[in-house]
């Protein structure tokens, strides 16, 4: 594959990623809080394998910081200072959507709006960064 045509799957990905972000937004002013948590987690997942996508790299795994530690490069040095963020997002791919992964509680009534609202803070600034870094190649 050309390296344009990389770069506008990668970009086809990261345009995915910017919607479920703003999907998330949504179901937050909705009230969907876990819903919103785990929107959160699939723009960062969406954007990262738009930039292993758009470096011709095959992506693999639902793992945030999976993706972030081994992307190769300048680029993967740098997104390297968003893991936590990218940790705090993998703790919402499963726990957010199914009832039984919390003791005693589902998801409704397990994910509160100030989770909600952080995971999609972090969200965005993952997807800042990975703009950032699509944009450089």
């Amino acid at each position: 594959m050309s390296a344009e045509k990389r770069r506008l799957e990668g970009e086809r990905w990261l345009l995915q990623a910017e919607d479920d972000l703003e999907a998330g937004r949504a179901l937050l002013a909705a009230g969907k809080y876990a819903q919103a948590a785990f929107l959160a987690q699939q723009a960062g997942e969406k954007a990262l394998k738009g930039l292993w996508l758009a470096l011709g790299l095959d992506p693999w795994g639902h793992s945030l910081a999976w993706l972030i530690k081994d992307l190769p490069g300048e680029r993967g040095e740098r997104l390297r200072s968003l893991l936590p963020l990218a940790l705090a997002l993998d703790k919402l791919y499963i726990p957010t959507r199914y009832p039984d992964a919390l003791p005693g509680l589902i998801p409704k009534e397990a994910y509160t709006r100030e989770e909600a609202e952080e995971a999609l803070a972090h969200a965005q600034l993952l997807l800042v960064h990975i703009r950032q870094a699509l944009n450089e190649g």
